[in-house]
C-alpha cells in the first residue's frame, strides 16, 4: 500500500519547479542585454505573474471543484511550460516585452496557480489528522525552489543563452509537472483519524462554508487582514534583501547573494514549522506569535548595520513570510471546511497578491521620499501591531460550554 505521505512528496517536488519565479533576479540582467530592456521593463513580467498567480487561485479553486485535480494540474503543467517556452521563442520578436508578459505573466502565472491550488487540495485531504504539516511541507518546495532552480537557471543561460534557457526549462518544466500530475489525485473517502485530534471548537464548527458564505464571515475578514499583514514584512525583505545588505551593512554583492540564498532557507522552513504550530494550537495564537516575531525582527532591522543582526532580523521576516504560506490554508480549512478549500483558500490567498504589490511599493515610496530603512521598518512594525489585534479580536474561537460540545457531537 502506498503511503498517503507520497501525495505530499509530489506536492512537493511540483512547487520546487513552480517557485522558479523566485529565481527571477537571475533572468533580469540577460534579458536586459540581450533585448535592451530598463530594469523597469525587465521587472513587468515578475509582476504580472504574480498578479495571475493571485487572482488565478480562486479560478483554478473553481475549476477544481468542477472537474478534479487529476484533471487541472495537467492542464496547468502544460500552461507552465507553454508559457515558458513561447517566453523563449518571443524574445527575437519586435515586441519581446509585450509577448513574454504575455507567456510568462499570463499564460504561466494561470498555470502555475493552476498546480499550486491542487498540490496544496491534494495533500489538505489525504493528510486530514495533520493537514498543516501536510500543506506546510507541500510549499515548502516553493520556498526552497531558489537553492536549485538559481543556480541551474545561471548555468544554463551562460552556457545555452537566455532564449535557450526558457525553451529548455519550459520543455523540462512542462512534462515533470505533467508526470507528477498522475499523483494529484483525491482520496476517495477522508482517511481515518481526521477527527482524532479536533479541538472542541472545531467539533462545534464542524459546518461547511461556500463562498458567499465564506466571505460575509468576521473570520475571513481577520484571516484576509492577518494574512496580508503576516506577508508584508517578508514582501518587503524579499524585494530589498541584497540591497539592504551592500548600502547598509556593506557586503559584497557575492556575499549579500549568499545570504539571500540562506533567508530562502529560512522562508522554506517556516512553512512546515508554522504547519506544525497551525495543528497544534489555535489559530489565532499562531497568527500573534507570527506577528510578535515580525515586530521583533523590523525593529531589529532598524540597527542593523552589522552583519549578525542584518542575519538575524532578515532571516526571521523570511521565516514568517513562508509560515504563513502554510498557516493560512490551514486556517481556511479549520474555519470554514474542507469541501470548497480550493475556493475558499483561492480567495483568501488573494490578500498574499495584494501584500505582493503593496509591500515592495510601500517599502520603495517611503525609500525615496525619506532616504533611509528605518521608516520602512518602523512601518512594518507598526502594522504587524495592527495584525496582532485582527488575530486577539477576529481569528479568537468562541468560548463554548463544553455541554453544548457533547451535544452536538453526539
Amino acid at each position: 500500500m502506498v503511503s498517503r505521505w507520497v501525495y505530499v512528496f509530489a506536492g512537493l517536488l511540483a512547487n520546487i519547479l513552480l517557485g522558479t519565479i523566485y529565481s527571477w533576479s537571475v533572468f533580469r540582467k540577460p534579458l536586459e542585454l540581450f533585448v535592451g530592456w530598463t530594469s523597469l521593463e525587465s521587472s513587468i513580467p515578475f509582476s504580472v505573474f504574480l498578479l495571475f498567480f493571485a487572482v488565478g487561485m480562486p479560478v483554478s479553486g473553481l475549476l477544481l471543484k468542477r472537474y478534479g485535480a487529476r484533471r487541472i494540474s495537467p492542464l496547468g503543467g502544460l500552461l507552465v511550460g507553454i508559457g515558458w517556452a513561447l517566453s523563449g521563442l518571443s524574445l527575437t520578436t519586435e515586441s519581446p516585452l509585450l509577448y513574454v508578459t504575455l507567456f510568462y505573466g499570463v499564460v504561466a502565472g494561470s498555470g502555475v496557480a493552476m498546480v499550486y491550488n491542487s498540490t496544496i487540495t491534494v495533500s489538505s485531504r489525504w493528510i486530514p489528522e495533520r493537514r498543516g504539516l501536510a500543506v506546510g511541507l507541500t510549499v515548502l518546495g516553493f520556498g526552497i525552489s531558489p537553492l536549485v532552480t538559481a543556480p541551474l537557471a545561471n548555468y544554463l543561460i551562460t552556457y545555452h543563452g537566455v532564449v535557450n534557457t526558457f525553451l529548455e526549462l519550459g520543455t523540462a518544466y512542462g512534462a515533470a509537472l505533467m508526470a507528477i500530475s498522475v499523483l494529484m489525485v483525491l482520496p476517495p473517502v477522508e482517511p481515518r483519524g481526521s477527527s482524532s485530534e479536533k479541538s472542541l471548537w472545531q467539533a462545534v464548527q464542524s459546518s461547511e462554508f461556500t463562498p458567499s458564505m465564506m466571505v460575509r464571515s468576521r473570520y475571513f475578514v481577520g484571516l484576509w487582514l492577518a494574512y496580508a499583514l503576516g506577508t508584508l514584512g517578508g514582501f518587503i525583505a524579499i524585494s530589498q534583501a541584497a540591497k539592504f545588505g551592500q548600502e547598509v551593512v556593506k557586503l559584497s554583492p557575492e556575499l549579500a547573494a549568499a545570504a539571500t540564498g540562506v533567508f530562502a532557507i529560512f522562508n522554506g522552513l517556516g512553512r512546515p514549522l508554522f504547519g506544525h504550530l497551525g495543528d497544534r494550537m489555535q489559530i489565532h495564537i499562531v497568527s500573534s506569535l507570527s506577528f510578535l516575531l515580525v515586530i521583533l525582527a523590523a525593529l531589529l532591522a532598524t540597527q542593523s548595520e552589522t552583519f549578525i543582526i542584518y542575519m538575524a532580523s532578515y532571516s526571521i521576516l523570511w521565516l514568517v513570510f513562508g509560515g504563513w504560506l502554510a498557516l493560512a490554508p490551514k486556517a481556511t480549512s479549520v474555519f470554514f471546511g474542507i469541501q470548497n478549500l480550493s475556493i475558499n483558500y483561492g480567495i483568501v490567498f488573494t490578500a498574499y497578491g495584494a501584500s505582493a504589490i503593496a509591500g515592495p511599493t510601500l517599502a520603495a515610496a517611503l525609500w525615496q521620499l525619506l532616504g533611509h530603512y528605518s521608516p520602512v521598518f518602523m512601518t512594518v512594525a507598526a502594522l504587524s501591531g495592527l495584525g496582532l489585534v485582527i488575530s486577539n479580536l477576529l481569528l479568537r474561537p468562541p468560548v463554548i460550554p463544553r455541554r453544548m460540545v457533547l451535544l452536538k457531537t453526539r
